[in-house]
């Protein structure tokens, strides 16, 4: 890791030399994100209404598309210590947050979810992909909310915001917000090779807006400023 992340760790390793890391959490030395759940629709998904999701772990930073010429803010909520030594091992499940831009706002997430063709874009990716390299509709780049709950099924958001209140400047500094009413659609895998295999016969009697499970998430987001190539790298590669 580099030399954000080292100082990072060396803070939290001091840390537990007078209290217990369990405490690190509360003390939220590490970062947060974390999310509730709400109007969850029938149908098979990981989550139901009024669940708690803990990311005790979060990390941010500014991300470069040398293609586009254009900058974002990459951000990563794990359960695990992201700066732990085994960040290589990433585990689910993760939420992972990319957004167009690196001030303060409000950022409206969206996707084409009545669109046949993104699903096939879709089936072509996966959800450790969406996070590091962005959310691609035509040839923009949108603002994308996840969560990966395994390497095969996550949630996608198409609407509602994540408002950015405090964008910190400086290594170690906060990225703070809140995810505002995140309508999600739950996808898996199989799902999504069942629709890219479709007939258009077999298309022409689905109602994409009802066909995926819905769910909504809102929570609140203080998420570290550090060098995070570590873990899109640990992304990348469990791809």
């Amino acid at each position: 890791m580099k030399k954000n992340v080292l100082v990072l760790a060396a803070l939290v390793a001091g840390a537990c030399c007078f209290t217990a890391c369990d405490d690190l959490v509360e003390m939220d030395l590490v970062g947060h994100i974390n999310l509730t759940t709400s109007n969850a629709t029938a149908g098979d998904q990981a989550y139901a209404d009024g669940q708690t999701l803990n990311f005790k772990s979060a990390l941010c930073n500014i991300n470069i598309d040398t293609a586009l010429l254009d900058a974002g803010t990459v951000m990563v909520g794990a359960t695990q210590s992201l700066v732990s030594n085994d960040v290589a091992d990433i585990t689910f499940p993760l939420c992972g947050i990319n957004l167009r831009d690196t001030v303060p706002g409000q950022y409206a997430i969206s996707c084409p979810v009545t669109d046949f063709s993104f699903f096939e874009y879709l089936n072509e990716s996966n959800v450790n992909m969406l996070i590091t390299r962005g959310l691609a509709i035509g040839d923009q780049l949108g603002n994308l909310f996840a969560v990966a709950v395994s390497d095969t099924s996550f949630y996608l958001g198409y609407s509602g915001a994540v408002n950015i209140t405090a964008f910190g400047t400086n290594p170690l500094s906060r990225v703070q917000g809140t995810v505002s009413n995140v309508e999600a659609i739950y996808l898996t895998a199989s799902g999504l090779e069942a629709i890219a295999n479709m007939s258009a016969a077999d298309r022409a009697n689905i109602d994409l807006t009802t066909y995926f499970p819905h769910i909504t998430f809102n929570g609140d987001i203080s998420s570290i400023r550090s060098d995070i190539d570590a873990v899109m790298q640990a992304l990348e590669d469990a791809e």
